[in-house]
This record gives C-alpha cells, sequence and structure tokens, in this order.
C-alpha cells in the first residue's frame, strides 16, 4: 500500500514565517532603523537570493523557514548597526524563541551562511538608509 502524503504547496510559506518570526525583535532596532525594519525584513524574504537560504531543504520542515539562517542574518545586522549592540544576541535569540534558554538554533546558527549574492545584496541594502 503506497499513501501519498501531501506537503504544504504554498511555497512562499516562510516569507510569512520569517516576518513573524523578526517581529518579536523589532523593539530592539536602532533610532535609525526603528521604522525601516519591518520594510527591510519585507524585502529580504522578498528577494530571490535568499529563497535558498532561508527555506530549510529536506524532512519534514522542507520549505519552512530555516531558524538557523534567520538567526545568522539577525547577527549580522545587529552587526551592522540595525540592532543595538548593547543588546546580547542571545538576547534577541531568546526573544525570537520566545524561550528563557538558548537551544540548537543559536549554537548551531554560524554554520549556516548566505550565498554570495544574498552578502552582497544584504550590504546594498543597508547602504540606502
Amino acid at each position: 500500500m503506497y499513501i501519498d502524503v501531501a506537503r504544504d504547496t504554498n511555497k512562499d510559506a516562510y516569507k510569512k514565517e520569517v516576518l513573524e518570526y523578526v517581529a518579536s525583535i523589532a523593539e530592539f532596532a536602532t533610532d535609525a532603523w526603528q521604522k525601516e525594519v519591518s520594510n527591510l525584513w519585507k524585502t529580504i524574504v522578498e528577494t530571490e537570493c535568499f529563497r535558498d537560504c532561508l527555506t530549510m531543504k529536506k524532512g519534514i520542515n522542507a520549505g519552512h523557514m530555516n531558524r538557523y539562517t534567520v538567526t545568522n542574518i539577525v547577527c549580522r545586522l545587529q552587526n551592522m548597526g540595525v540592532y543595538n549592540k548593547d543588546v546580547s544576541m542571545l538576547t534577541l535569540h531568546l526573544c525570537l524563541e520566545k524561550t528563557d534558554k538558548r537551544n540548537k538554533f543559536y549554537q548551531s546558527s554560524g554554520n549556516y551562511s548566505l550565498n554570495r549574492d544574498a552578502k552582497i545584496l544584504l550590504k546594498q541594502l543597508l547602504k540606502r538608509v
């Protein structure tokens, strides 16, 4: 007997997941980015070169948000001045995950990097403001 389990056919589901996930840390944006941080994330999720980075490739979570990479991007954005540097990355992570202790997404986020085009575009996006 063969049972075909239908997967989520919405290829853009990860976009909504990312935007909801990072909304919890908007309050930590620097004054210069306070009004623009949500637009920055919208641009990131709408840009094709980020798609491969922001989605899980295998397993039951394939096609959904890659929390490792989002955490990695948050760290990059903090280093580039989008999020306050006086707030620790761990604090940002705890708010993202709505937990009181670090987990695998924090500990392994450095293993998930952006592709070359995404890195270049991210730098260009940050030069606009």
